[in-house]
């Protein structure tokens, strides 16, 4: 992501699926990731306000126990999930930095446009607010996480022109999928000159083994 100023390895450690204990994220598994991943020279660690405990998980693995200035976080918020108002979407926000433990996002995003959920991020003007963020310095950079059609995203980017990335579903199984369209909407971020983020890289973990990745079962 040198466009945004920062040199950032292409690999990004992902919070949506931690280890569990019980009930529990496993605090101190995840620790020991964040640790080998750091150590490899990594620095992209991205979440989301709609992960159960994820950012309250990092907080307490990346941190509380490393400098702030060795790292990137990514986090986002959601109005389609428990957002009746603007002034819910700020408590997420300052939720997300106290469960966090940190006082500014290194990225924001508009968490999982696309179908019926886009509704409600205009409901709420959420693209104003996500850019009322920045504009308070308490996101350094901000954008939107779509799972779209290429249609919708060529809509999201003529609306949300100040969007300084997009993060998109890509994996190898679904680049051609008609039910995706990931190839599609890579050419039309492409197009727009718009940065992207990949996203389900190993499509939730499915494709990290070849029998799971053909097995209907598991949603592939």
């Amino acid at each position: 992501m040198s466009h945004l100023g920062y040199e950032i390895k292409k690999l990004g450690f992902g919070l949506m699926r931690l280890p569990k204990r019980g009930d529990n994220i496993d605090v101190e598994q995840v620790k020991v990731m964040v640790d080998r991943f750091l150590a490899d020279g990594f620095t992209y660690f991205d979440t989301a306000w709609a992960y159960p405990n994820s950012e309250a998980a990092l907080g307490k693995a990346l941190v509380a126990r490393h400098p702030r200035g060795s790292y990137y976080i990514a986090s986002k918020c959601v109005a389609w999930n428990h957002c009746e108002s603007t002034d819910d979407l700020e408590r997420q926000l300052q939720e997300t930095l106290t469960n966090l433990g940190t006082d500014y996002l290194d990225i924001y995003l508009m968490h999982n446009l696309g179908g019926k959920r886009t509704a409600a991020f205009e409901k709420y003007d959420a693209w104003e607010f996500v850019k009322s963020v920045k504009e308070r310095g308490l996101a350094k950079h901000i954008g939107f996480s779509a799972h779209c059609t290429p249609e919708e995203l060529e809509g999201f980017i003529a609306a949300y022109s100040e969007a300084e990335l997009v993060q998109l579903q890509i994996n190898y199984l679904d680049w051609d999928s008609p039910s995706f369209q990931e190839r599609a909407c890579v050419e039309v971020a492409n197009a727009r000159d718009l940065p992207i983020i990949a996203m389900e890289p190993v499509k939730g973990g499915l494709l990290a083994a070849a029998s799971g990745a053909r097995n209907p079962r598991r949603g592939v």
